[in-house]
This record gives structure tokens, C-alpha cells and sequence, in this order.
């Protein structure tokens, strides 16, 4: 006889790709006629960015476009030249399955970047863009919470969890001229630019995902009036979305991160023919993954006080959300250089910043990567360049949160910094990280129970019996060992914990 079983829906995110892939970038570039002669390489910087992202059955393709600029001196050593170009890349990845909505969140890296001057009018580039892929699927799973039979029974237990809600991933562009601050010389050239977009605050409603964010902007210049000056900007481009997000609703946990796409910075000529401002495109992927709160209901083990009971069955992995994790992580740096020294900095920047996370025994530890980069005049007045990796670990008490995992997006920028002596700069970078906090069980469970008619039952006569329990054993145990009903041995021996508090005999009866 089959025992009659209710179940319950659990959603979760399935991840169909999680990791990372890497596609070559080998550029062979002619300088333009415009472009002086290269007489020495400073800096070649390759920012690789998506533009879109498209899946198809069991494939995700990623589009994007590598801005690449070459730093270097030109013929008399003391100005800055920039030759800047693009580089368009595909990829295509592979999913375990082919799932047309699954959501896909990809973030693009430089790595191994090698640049070589062949001679005084070309370079060589080789380069590998690394796309970190996330791309999930939100599934559903029935879950045993209830058997139900007569003749059995069952222990169940209740515990904490939580489900999937939706995964969005929306895009947008932001578009915006920024004139030069009062008194800056107009533009000749961009020779360095970065823009990272950052949510401000973000606010669940019926249905819908309200988000609030800046693009931040900074580049460096070389300037008309003297190309042997640099200059540098900063600027924020305000955006606001409201994203329509299907289940959402105060009191879910929002993971969200906005991803910076491609982007483009272009001087603009006012009406005497100066580039007095740049116009700003920057395209932007806000990804969202909610979760809600819940309460998971199993039955973990059953007998039958008449016949034996053949049991199934099945395990499920459950998420239980710790809450989302902010902080700003401070760290000097010192920047050494060496042969000649420093006369004056003309830019100092962090690329190429990475951070891993892990949670063990109520701590969270950060691994944070970066490179200061350095451009500064030496004391012959000549431009010269300096770079150094950093690798440095934090670690944070978390109070009560027993969370197992973390996910965590960060973004590192120089903060401050100050000339030490003539040959060393400090610097005080920041690490601002927002990880996603959580645990993830795998629980055992049964989904079905079931006797043969055709069998012999247990034999059922009077019994009266007294079973001497130790301190600490489990009630279940008793009872299922002698084919007890749990209530009964409960209700005659006045115990009303599920272990036996003391050493005593317990009094186990039936009613055949």
C-alpha cells in the first residue's frame, strides 16, 4: 500500500554556466599619419567592455569592444602621446542545457597583456579578454512535506530557507555631455578614461525593482594650448530605472549589481571650434537576483507499527540567505620608482582590481588585487612611468551570521595620495565590496513509503514492556525500535522533550 504524500515547491536558481573563459586579442597597429613617431612606450592600456549578450538554445554569445590606448613619447621625450583605437571581440559559451531564459550576468577583464614597439610606427598587442560568466535559470522542485497512513509514523522537521523570486538582468545607456570645469585648457587628446557605474539605492515594490546610480568619470587629457600639459576631470551621471520584476516585493533579498558595458568618451567642439566638453555614452547591465524568505517542511524518517515499510527517497540542496554585506576597505600603499626622481605627478590610477571573498567561523576574508599605475615628470623634466601589484587581505568579524559562502562585486580607487620623499608616493586606496552572504545544505529527505499488501503484517498480540533508557537517547529511537507509537510512549511515561532527560525505565505498551 502506497503511503499518500503531499508536496511543495522549492524554487532555486540553477547556474547552467558559472565561470570563466577567455578569448585572444593579437593586434597589429599602424599609427596614423597625425600620430609622432614612438620613440618610447610608457603605458598600453587594453578595457575590454560587453556591449550585448544574447543565448541562444545552449549558447550564450557575448559581444564587446576593446578600447586600446598606447601611451608613449614622442620624438623630443617630454609630451605624452596617445594612439587610440578599438578592438571588437566575440565569444561564444556553452551551457550544460539549452535554456532560453536564463539570465546571464558578464563582466570583462584584460589578462596577459603584452604591447611591443616592432618600430617607430607600430605595435604589437597580444591579449587575452576574460568574461567571468554567471548565467542561471530559475527552476522548480516538489518537495516531500507530508505522509500520510494510518498504520505510520513519521518525523518531521521545519527549517529555515530561501527560495529564488526572479532573476533580471537589464540594460540601458546613459548618454550626457560634460563640459570642462572653469579655467581647464580644452582638449587635444584622451589618454586615459575609466568609468565604473555604482548603484546609490535600490527599493522593492509590487512587481517592479527601483534603482538609483551614478556612472563615474574620470579621464586625463593632453591639452590644446600645450600638449606638453596633462589635465584631469572627474564627473557622476546621475540614472534612475525602474525595472518590472515579476514576484517582487518589500522584504525580499536583493543581490544587485550594475555592470559596466561599453563606453565611449568623445570631445566635442564648441562654436569657435575647441573641444570645450566630451560627450559620455555608457551603456549599463543592472543584474538582479531575488530571494524570499521561507520555511521548508520534510518528513526524514517513517516506520509502520504493522508492516514493514519500504522507504524512498531524494535529497535537495536548500539556500538560506545571510543578508547583503557592505564595506569600504582602506589600505596605504607605498609606490616606489627608481632612477630619476619625482618632480611632479602628473596621474596616478588602480586597474585590473579583483577581489575574492570566503566566510569560515562568523569571519568574511578579502583577497583584494590591483595595480597603481604612475605617471610623473622625473627631475630632467622628462615623462616617465611606474607600476607596481598589490595583494592585500582583510578580514571582517561578522557578529552572528553563520553564513558558509559569499559573493561578493567590488571596485577599487585611489582615494588620496602624497609625494613621501623624492622617489616613493603613498597611496590610499579604497575597496568598496558588497557580498552576498549565505549557506548552502544539502538535506536528505523521504519522498515516498510504501508496504506490500501481499506480506505478512507484524505479529500483534498484548505486550507490556519496560525499557531501561539512558540520559540523551532519542525518544524517535526507542519508539521506532519497538514499533511504538511515539504519542503513546510519550503520553505514559509523562516525557514531553524529544531525548530522555535521565537515566530511567520507560514503560512501553500496546493496545492489541
Amino acid at each position: 500500500m502506497q503511503a499518500k504524500s503531499t508536496t511543495v515547491p522549492y524554487e532555486f536558481f540553477d547556474p547552467v554556466y558559472n565561470g570563466s573563459c577567455e578569448t585572444p586579442l593579437d593586434i597589429e597597429y599602424n599609427l596614423p599619419d597625425y600620430c609622432p613617431d614612438i620613440q618610447k612606450l610608457l603605458k598600453c592600456r587594453v578595457t575590454p567592455e560587453v556591449s550585448s549578450t544574447m543565448i541562444s538554445g545552449d549558447t550564450l554569445t557575448v559581444d564587446g569592444v576593446a578600447d586600446v590606448r598606447v601611451l608613449y613619447l614622442d620624438g623630443k621625450g617630454d609630451c605624452v602621446r596617445c594612439a587610440e583605437f578599438t578592438k571588437e571581440f566575440t565569444h561564444s559559451v556553452k551551457l550544460k542545457s539549452a535554456e532560453e531564459k536564463a539570465v546571464a550576468s558578464v563582466q570583462a577583464s584584460v589578462m596577459h597583456l603584452t604591447c611591443r614597439a616592432v618600430s617607430a610606427r607600430r605595435v604589437d598587442i597580444h591579449a587575452a579578454v576574460s568574461l567571468q560568466v554567471l548565467a542561471v535559470v530559475q527552476r522548480k522542485e516538489r518537495v516531500t512535506a507530508s505522509l500520510e497512513d494510518p498504520s505510520m509514523e513519521k518525523r518531521g522537521r521545519t527549517f529555515p530557507a530561501h527560495q529564488a523570486v526572479n532573476a533580471v538582468c537589464h540594460q540601458f545607456t546613459i548618454e550626457d555631455d560634460l563640459p570642462l570645469k572653469n579655467g581647464k585648457p580644452p582638449i587635444e587628446s584622451i589618454l586615459r578614461r575609466d568609468v565604473c557605474c555604482r548603484v546609490t539605492e535600490s527599493r522593492l515594490s509590487e512587481e517592479q525593482l527601483h534603482v538609483s546610480g551614478a556612472a563615474d568619470v574620470a579621464f586625463l587629457y593632453a591639452s590644446a594650448m600645450d600638449n606638453t600639459v596633462v589635465e584631469k576631470m572627474t564627473a557622476s551621471i546621475d540614472f534612475s530605472q525602474t525595472i518590472d520584476c515579476l514576484g517582487a516585493e518589500d522584504g525580499c533579498v536583493c543581490d544587485l549589481k550594475a555592470i559596466t558595458g561599453e563606453c565611449t568618451l568623445t570631445p566635442q567642439e564648441d562654436d569657435v571650434g575647441e573641444n570645450t566638453s566630451v560627450s559620455v555614452v555608457v551603456k549599463v547591465f543592472l543584474v538582479a537576483f531575488l530571494y524570499k524568505a521561507c520555511e521548508v517542511e520534510i518528513i526524514d524518517d517513517a516506520y509502520s507499527v504493522d508492516a514493514p515499510l519500504e522507504l524512498r527517497s531524494g535529497q535537495s540542496a536548500f539556500t538560506l540567505v545571510h543578508g547583503i554585506h557592505q564595506e569600504v576597505l582602506k589600505k596605504k600603499c607605498t609606490l616606489p620608482v627608481g632612477g630619476e626622481e619625482i618632480q611632479k605627478v602628473l596621474d596616478l590610477w588602480c586597474q585590473q582590481d579583483s577581489v575574492q571573498s570566503a566566510c569560515e567561523k562568523g569571519k568574511i576574508t578579502y583577497r583584494v588585487k590591483y595595480t597603481l599605475c604612475l605617471l610623473y615628470l622625473g627631475e630632467q623634466g622628462r615623462v616617465l612611468y611606474a607600476e607596481k601589484q598589490f595583494d592585500q587581505t582583510f578580514t571582517t568579524e561578522l557578529g552572528d551570521l553563520a553564513a558558509g559562502k559569499s559573493q561578493t562585486t567590488a571596485h577599487t580607487e585611489v582615494w588620496e595620495y602624497r609625494i613621501v620623499d623624492k622617489n616613493t608616493v603613498e597611496v590610499s586606496a579604497e575597496t568598496a565590496a558588497s557580498s552576498l552572504l549565505y549557506s548552502v545544505s544539502t538535506v536528505k529527505y523521504l519522498t515516498g513509503a510504501s508496504s506490500d499488501e501481499n506480506a505478512p503484517g507484524f505479529e500483534k498480540r498484548p505486550r507490556f514492556l519496560l525499557y531501561y533508557a539512558q540520559a540523551g537517547e532519542r525518544l524517535w529511537d526507542i519508539a521506532k525500535s519497538h514499533r511504538a507509537r511515539i504519542a503513546e510512549v510519550r503520553a505514559q511515561n509523562e516525557l514531553y522533550e524529544e531525548t530522555v532527560p535521565e537515566a530511567m525505565a520507560l514503560l512501553i505498551t500496546n493496545k492489541s
